[in-house]
């Protein structure tokens, strides 16, 4: 599957040829994303929201179409017969046309289409106007799908040039198309270049909003993410941090945008398997707020939660876990009008303790509570779907390694699974339907799915069992591994 990184801005064309307003406040790029261009632009115009809502979903694009087309010809489109460029006369036609392609995913007509929206764009402010730049990023967005990366860098170049014609150096127009130009380079596997543009990027919004400006955080993560892909966990950790320290000296200890901070770097020390050093994040936490707002305040729920839930992803089940959850219940409890939604994540923290690390496993009255009390939440009914009628782990069995690898030349394998799934979260009739390479690691997947643990399933708030249920583990591996392999 081709998996596209979700770009974190939109861009909008305007159907009048007003300058934009240059007043913004400092702060966040995520909202210079949505808000900052669509106050820029008319929102008459065309917005390419639904091309990022697939890329954030992990959605394969149509692959590009093997015909070429001259500009002005016709274009052959998936599904939907011929597009004709000739009726495609102003650029408000096409960016409409530009957005039913992207709607009904024919990427490789759209980047045609965007090429003319483009050439349009041209014709009526200019090859150096601020207009011209946004049908590049445009353009540039519809290549990334694609998995053009040549054409896409290219687009990004140019509207990053006329930016700074327009405005010079440390505009802060630049930030949006930079960092796309690094998603284009980290998908591309330039991630040296990944780097480069996604620190330009941070340095202008450092210089335009402030040393502290939070803005830096999601250029932070971008740059973490990379420095993963590169095997770099010490500069990846490094981001993290310095997002962390970024937060804390602007807000104070006890406000709520600190400790959601440090929550955030606990879930990445989590992510990394570094489960002490994540639950030290909470205690800190829990001891900003037992001073700021009191043992009884509910601030405490989150802490308590999460350190539950760090020691069952670690596997171990002591007796600080299961009794946090049941000290965040009763804080819940005491409300005279408990949050009905934190209410029930608490539930199903409990619920998963107990299919997770009892010996029986779980009565499941825990998870039919949270079921009825997710009554009184808005989109309950969908929750219910989320948490119950899917295929969650609670506990996790480690997947041997043997044969595994994250080296830049390992190939991708995976294994299918079957199994039924009994009212105690234990699996029951696991059979491999198909893996590849076959048998590299099927008898380590298979005992991976026997001896973990999942979340029930509840149809109308009372567990059943599930039978016939699908699991496809996927993996890399060396290209050595197979070479007299036999399964484990």
């Amino acid at each position: 599957m081709m998996q596209v990184s979700c770009l974190a801005f939109n861009v909008a064309f305007r159907a009048s040829g007003t300058r934009r307003d240059k007043a913004r406040s400092a702060g966040h790029i995520e909202s210079m994303g949505k808000e900052r261009n669509a106050s820029r632009r008319s929102t008459s115009g065309f917005l390419l929201s639904l091309l990022l809502s697939a890329a954030a979903h992990g959605q394969d694009p149509q692959p590009p179409s093997d015909a070429g087309a001259a500009p002005d010809g016709d274009v052959a489109a998936p599904e939907s017969g011929v597009i004709d460029l000739a009726e495609v006369v102003t650029r408000f036609e096409a960016s409409l046309e530009l957005e039913r392609l992207i709607e009904a995913r024919e990427f490789a007509a759209a980047a045609v289409v965007g090429d003319r929206l483009l050439a349009l764009t041209q014709d009526e402010f200019g090859e150096v106007s601020s207009e011209t730049a946004d049908a590049h990023i445009a353009l540039a967005q519809v290549h990334v799908v694609n998995g053009d990366h040549d054409a896409a860098e290219q687009r990004y170049l140019e509207a990053i040039d006329i930016f700074r014609e327009i405005d010079g150096a440390f505009s802060d127009d630049l930030i949006p198309p930079l960092l796309g130009l690094g998603d284009n380079y980290q998908q591309d596997g330039q991630f040296l270049n990944a780097v480069s543009a996604y620190n330009e990027a941070r340095t202008i919004n450092r210089r335009v909003f402030g040393l502290l400006d939070e803005g830096q955080v999601v250029i932070l993560d971008r740059m973490t993410r990379t420095f993963l892909a590169m095997n770099e966990y010490e500069q990846a950790d490094a981001q993290q941090r310095a997002a962390l320290m970024l937060v804390e000296r602007k807000h104070e200890p006890h406000a709520e945008e600190t400790l959601d901070a440090i929550y955030k770097y606990a879930g990445w020390l989590r992510d990394r398997r570094r489960y002490t050093e994540e639950r030290d994040q909470y205690q800190r936490a829990m001891r900003i707020i037992r001073n700021e707002y009191g043992d009884e305040s509910l601030f405490m729920v989150k802490p308590l939660r999460e350190t539950a839930n760090s020691f069952r992803n670690q596997g171990a089940a002591v007796n600080q876990g299961i009794s946090g959850l049941l000290t965040a219940l009763e804080l819940l409890d005491a409300q005279e009008s408990p949050d009905a939604l934190a209410l029930a994540e608490v539930l199903v923290d409990i619920g998963d303790w107990e299919a997770a690390f009892s010996r029986v496993g779980t009565d499941g009255a825990a998870y039919r509570r949270a079921w009825q009390v997710l009554d009184d939440v808005d989109g309950g009914n969908e929750t219910r779907e989320q948490w119950f009628g899917g295929i969650e782990y609670v506990f996790r069995e480690p997947l041997s390694q043997r044969g595994l690898s994250s080296a830049s030349d390992a190939v991708p394998g995976f294994v299918l699974v079957r199994f039924d799934l009994n009212e105690f979260g234990r699996t029951e009739n696991v059979t491999i339907l198909e893996s590849e390479p076959p048998n590299l690691k099927d008898d380590a997947v298979a005992r991976h799915v026997r001896q973990s643990r999942f979340r029930p399933y509840l149809s109308d708030g009372e567990i059943v069992r599930r039978r016939n249920l699908a699991l496809r583990v996927t993996f890399r591996y060396a290209p050595t591994a197979i070479d007299g392999a036999a399964s484990e």
